[in-house]
């Protein structure tokens, strides 16, 4: 009978541990989730920065180019057309980074 009561014990303790051991595992892999979703976040905020800044460059650049094509050849459709083409280049090679 002590045996059985023993062994009851010990079948009762690893079953706690095991539960314990799987608490620290499920928070641990929470946390691990926590930190990839706030650095996927703050990735993706650096990334909209910086394509917030090259688009504004981008169109200063398009304004002084249509200015200074006043008098030149090249007419504000194919200066905006150009940016369009390179536009769906990047945006199609999935490389967002400038070149």
């Amino acid at each position: 009978m002590n045996r059985v009561l023993e062994a009851e014990r010990e079948a009762a303790a690893a079953i706690a541990a095991a539960e314990a051991e799987a608490e620290a595992t499920l928070r641990a892999a929470r946390e691990q989730r926590r930190e990839i979703l706030d650095k996927a976040r703050d990735r993706a905020s650096r990334l909209h920065v910086r394509a917030q800044s090259r688009i504004a460059a981008t169109l200063s650049e398009l304004d002084a180019q249509a200015k200074a094509a006043t008098g030149s050849r090249e007419s504000l459709e194919s200066i905006a057309q150009r940016a369009i083409d390179n536009l769906a280049r990047r945006l199609a090679s999935g490389d967002h980074e400038p070149p």
